[in-house]
């Protein structure tokens, strides 16, 4: 057995960290050198490409001269969705290949010499895509002994119809299915594997009621080749190109493939595109079933998820899990590779890297502890994945953020949006990009908000928008963008804008906004260089919905910038070195020109602006409904217990350690007893103002977070009972914090003094 053999067994001893970060796992990206081919490794029997929907038109590669340059709109979002999908139905993860240039520089679905035209660069990207594909398609075949190829293309053809590429011709589809029997017919065919297996009636794979054509038919979805229409009978048809051609079958192998032309109707939105994907994905599934004696959706997996995915420096602990399912009658070694941009030993406890499954047992808990290393350097993110395996399943990466108790969140820009002072909203982010209210005496007003914030502002679609200065916010061209947002507004013309900032038709824009006439939330995010379309990160999805939703922009100076709806990341687009520095007022509620047709019915809360690629897992954070875990603060544990409830019962932490608070709401705060000794000690509630965010400074006693206590009730002797503290939020304080912790008298406390309960924080927002 190889030291790469998925369970590992017999080179346990040769994996230390320093090895596993070099060992790969389902879901690592492979990118070309110039990076625009993206190559997203599975270990599923299926490959998918996608090599026309490509948005880059860098000036320095020049226009090819000859050939087709039509753009396949949207096949790059239907990969990326059927990927997505076969994910969900298989619990494994598919090959996925995308070609990123747009097709006036390359066309990588035909040979080197039209594709590329003999240019150097375009020629090395050529070769990058196909050599991922070959890469794919080998380890598809010596994985599982059998696969299968999508080649997703678009087509504007007046039939409409979806064209599936075997290549075989129309003329010779249009032969009676007693001749397409030949030997000759099936070894010309990209699906010559499975057409050869015994007892298999070729005509009848290729075009029968269990085909993909016959699938897709009896779906509502016209297809040809299908039972309906064995051939295109005069109609236009596209018959495979150069890729199912070469990558498919028929040149030996047990990888078959399809060409799949799609017509507009299926890929133009994700209404649309999510069934299809699964009508495709079904058939697959029946496909290996009958034809290979594989249930994919069935067998060993092996998962990691994050239980709980931040802890702070305070104290905080976080935890992954690992599970299996399938056959328990065996032991399984799993290896972990730990990577992000926390460091092991620094900023948190090295979980350790092999991990062993006894015979029987289904789950292994692994803690994640955080370290306290008095650096102001932000948060960090730890990046753990289960490397190796076709029983890996597809939920097999993690991340964790270690909150950073130096610097805290470190937002450039963070607006609540829950209250308004004068006009204006606060900043709470310590910068002083405070948001100003217009038009002045008649602006958005504030309303309920997403659940677990204050509140929110409403604008009217008419006038009322909120502008913030301009700065520049992403001075090394990365940055990220964070709203809720609601809207149920479907009347009306043009584009409604939820947040706007820069010029138009220029580069250095930034625009997100609702195209009126379909619902697609469209991201104008053009940086410099100007080198990526418009709708290049467009949601087709209809928001306007009057629900809640988070929208998140995660933009790298170099990379994938990716569009997150609700935590999920919902489309993506390539970006090319550059930065963005748009110039005049950033403003929400309206675009920067304020043109009638462009302010949005809406309501926005919680905007923040960062300085820097938020990783997946703070994304997802951010969308939580509950309030994420921005610091903890255990204190002696020694028996004592302290609750808070804003809007809600009084809770305890860790995970409930820090809550929001709004002026004029209220808090009611309890402590008591959790340990009968402590009863009959004399307790006091002890409070302490402090800067939102700003860092923890930890006092001479461990345990203790606050440094200048008052004392805010108490003291009390602790019965069964406990105590009681009702607060009253002022208004007006925003960006401070009121940091409480109980304490009771104690001699044979550790200290020799006293016992400290955890601390609470209460945002003022």
């Amino acid at each position: 057995m190889s030291c790469l053999a998925y369970r590992f067994v017999p080179c346990i001893a040769l994996f230390a960290t320093a090895a596993t970060a070099q060992l790969v796992a389902p879901g690592d990206t492979r990118w070309s050198q110039d990076q625009f081919v993206e190559y997203v490794i599975g270990n599923a029997p299926i490959v998918i490409s996608a090599g026309h929907g490509g948005s880059l038109q860098p000036g320095w590669l020049p226009d090819r001269t000859y050939g087709t340059f039509a753009k396949d709109t949207r096949t790059i979002e239907l990969a990326r969705e059927f990927a997505a999908h076969l994910e969900q139905r298989f619990a494994l993860r598919p090959h996925l290949i995308l070609c990123h240039l747009h097709r006036d520089k390359i066309d990588v679905n035909r040979d080197v010499v039209e594709g590329a035209q003999g240019n150097p660069q375009t020629i090395a990207a050529y070769q990058a895509f196909h050599q991922a594909i070959v890469d794919a398609r080998t380890s598809a075949q010596n994985q599982w002994g059998f696969g299968f190829y999508f080649d997703l293309h678009g087509h504007g053809h007046p039939e409409g119809w979806i064209e599936l590429g075997y290549d075989l011709t129309a003329t010779q589809l249009a032969l009676p299915d007693s001749t397409l029997a030949n030997p000759a017919y099936v070894a010309q065919s990209t699906i010559r594997s499975a057409g050869s297996l015994p007892s298999i009636w070729f005509p009848g794979v290729l075009r029968g009621p269990t085909s993909l054509g016959g699938h897709l038919q009896s779906g509502g979805y016209d297809s040809v080749p299908s039972p309906v229409n064995p051939h295109p009978n005069g109609g236009n048809y596209f018959d495979g190109g150069f890729n199912v051609a070469n990558y498919g079958s028929k040149l030996g192998g047990t990888v078959d493939g399809v060409q799949i032309e799609t017509p507009w109707s299926v890929r133009s939105s994700l209404a649309v595109r999510g069934p299809f994907a699964a009508r495709v994905g079904s058939w697959l599934d029946l496909f290996f079933s009958a034809l290979r004696g594989t249930s994919l959706g069935t067998g060993n997996r092996i998962t990691l998820v994050a239980d709980d995915r931040s802890a702070s420096e305070t104290g905080g602990t976080a935890e992954l899990v690992l599970r299996r399912t399938g056959d328990l009658g065996i032991s399984r070694i799993v290896i972990l590779r730990l990577g992000g941009t926390a460091t092991a030993g620094v900023d948190y406890v090295a979980p350790g890297v092999v991990h062993s499954f006894a015979i029987g047992q289904t789950e292994l808990r692994v803690p994640i502890h955080a370290l306290d290393d008095q650096l102001a350097e932000g948060d960090e993110v730890i990046e753990v994945a289960v490397v190796g395996g076709t029983d890996t399943g597809v939920q097999s990466r993690a991340e964790i953020v270690i909150r950073d108790d130096e610097v805290g969140e470190a937002a450039e820009l963070r607006l609540p949006l829950a209250s308004a002072v004068g006009g204006s909203t606060p900043d709470l982010s310590g910068n002083g990009h405070h948001g100003q209210l217009l038009p002045a005496g008649a602006s958005a007003t504030v309303g309920a908000g997403p659940p677990g914030s204050a509140g929110a502002l409403w604008f009217d679609g008419i006038d009322d928008r909120l502008r913030v200065g301009d700065w520049p916010y992403a001075p090394g061209g990365a940055f990220s963008v964070s709203f809720w947002f609601r809207t149920s507004n479907t009347a009306g013309t043009g584009f409604r804008y939820l947040l706007s900032h820069g010029g138009l038709a220029a580069n250095h824009r930034l625009g997100v906004y609702l195209d009126q006439s379909n619902g697609t939330l469209r991201t104008a995010l053009i940086y410099g260089n100007d080198l990526t379309t418009l709708d290049a990160l467009d949601v087709t999805r209809d928001l306007r919905d009057g629900q809640w939703h988070h929208y998140a922009l995660v933009a790298p100076a170099f990379g994938l910038a990716r569009v997150y709806l609700d935590g999920v990341a919902t489309t993506a687009a390539l970006y090319l070195g550059d930065t963005i520095d748009p110039t005049g007022d950033l403003v929400f509620g309206a675009r920067s020109d304020l043109a009638t047709s462009t302010f949005a019915a809406v309501a926005l809360a919680d905007v923040r602006v960062y300085a820097r690629s938020l990783a997946a897992v703070e994304v997802q954070l951010l969308a939580a409904p509950a309030l994420r875990e921005e610091a903890v603060y255990p204190g002696t544990n020694e028996g004592l217990a302290l609750a808070t409830g804003v809007a809600n019962a009084p809770s305890s932490g860790p995970r409930l350690d820090v809550k929001a608070i709004a002026g004029g709401q209220g808090a009611v705060v309890t402590y008591a007893a959790a340990d009968p000794a402590r009863l009959g000690r004399v307790a006091a509630l002890l409070a302490e103002l402090r800067g939102t965010g700003a860092p923890v400074v930890h006092p001479v006693f461990a345990g203790v977070h606050v440094v200048q206590p008052i004392l805010a009730h108490g003291p009390v002797v602790l019965g069964p009972a406990g105590a009681t503290w009702l607060w009253l939020a002022p208004p007006g304080f925003a960006g401070l914090s009121v940091q409480l912790q109980v304490v009771a008298l104690d001699g044979s406390a550790a200290n020799g003094l006293f016992a400290a309960s955890d601390s609470h924080e209460l945002r003022l927002q």
